[in-house]
């Protein structure tokens, strides 16, 4: 990484923000410049721009902080599968498929799941990173209490409220303003809220809605040639949909379970193994993985704190009478 840090000034308190420029906007002006700095090719014209760029507001200057951050995350991939790969030996190592096989495995998981997020977080307003939870304020009243890992844009005007979940958990209670609908864009779907309180889970494989007070829409495909009807989920109600099944079937849900993470907890009762393990590492800062696809199936039971993800893997492995391989808490490997 050549771009360790930067000098800059202090911006003065006669330097207003410029309240016209949008998040995503400064945000990609910030990764632009980021690319042409670390290129080590600028010019002292370029240079002199650069600095009155990151010096217009703080805004910029926090922006241009967190692409750097991120960008030196993604180089320390060469240090995680550094400490993954068998080093080179002089004499011809003892070929073990079981090493080599979690090696490989284990660098290419790192190297998606490294550089997934930073086309999300340009697009975001708001977003929380590994078990980290916080509650939004938003401009009308309403909340949104964001899980970890999760992403939301938002677009609050006179006229209507439009949020994205882009990635992850999210519990929305919404102030009442007929003349503003308030929807809530996850995946395929859309969901309007007729009354005060609803869950979103949304991910790659689905995305799954929870009403927790009153009622909402769920639409899906809205701008297709023939969109369907939406549906209305009453409280305690739940539905999932994704682009390859549609809308699922509405089913009573229980609600405490489904929000469990706002108290620390984590409850599975008879999940897959595999989806537990996506859950566990949007708590960990390290990665869990299955080595052994044979066991992804197995089903887990139990209530575990989100704040203790190595002590409720230590009990699943326990439980299934599974063993795993260990690089440090960072990196643990499941097999039977």
């Amino acid at each position: 990484m050549r771009l360790k840090g930067m000098a800059r000034n202090n911006v003065g308190s006669n330097q207003a923000m410029n309240t016209s420029e949008a998040p995503g906007n400064i945000k990609t002006q910030a990764s632009a410049w980021w690319v042409r700095v670390d290129s080590g090719t600028m010019s002292a014209d370029e240079l002199a721009k650069f600095e009155a760029w990151l010096n217009a507001s703080e805004a910029h200057q926090e922006a241009f902080d967190q692409v750097n951050l991120i960008w030196q995350e993604l180089d320390g991939i060469k240090d995680r599968l550094a400490a993954v790969m068998p080093p080179p030996a002089r004499k011809k190592p003892v070929f073990n498929p079981w090493q080599w096989g979690m090696a490989s495995l284990a660098a290419i998981y790192l190297l998606l799941v490294t550089a997934q997020p930073i086309n999300i977080w340009l697009r975001a307003d708001e977003s929380t990173g590994i078990a980290e939870m916080r509650t939004v304020q938003l401009v009308d009243g309403s909340t949104a209490q964001l899980n970890s890992e999760t992403a939301l844009s938002i677009n609050i005007t006179n006229t209507g409220r439009e949020l994205t979940l882009l990635k992850g958990e999210a519990q929305f209670n919404v102030s009442p303003d007929p003349m503003r609908p308030f929807k809530v864009h996850a995946g395929n779907g859309v969901i309007t809220a007729l009354g005060t309180a609803f869950n979103i889970h949304h991910s790659k494989a689905s995305t799954e809605v929870t009403v927790t007070e009153h009622s909402v829409l769920v639409q899906i495909d809205p701008d297709a040639e023939n969109p369907i009807a939406p549906i209305t989920l009453a409280n305690g109600q739940q539905v999932a949909y994704n682009p390859d099944t549609g809308l699922g079937a509405i089913t009573n849900a229980d609600t405490q379970l489904t929000t469990a993470w706002q108290r620390g907890k984590l409850v599975f009762q008879g999940k897959p193994l595999g989806e537990v393990i996506v859950e566990l590492n949007h708590y960990h800062r390290g990665y869990f993985l299955i080595a052994d696809p044979t066991i992804a199936n197995r089903r887990v039971n139990g209530v575990f704190s989100t704040d203790k993800p190595i002590a409720a893997l230590d009990t699943i492995e326990k439980s299934l009478n599974l063993s795993s391989n260990r690089l440090s808490h960072y990196l643990v490997l499941l097999h039977r």
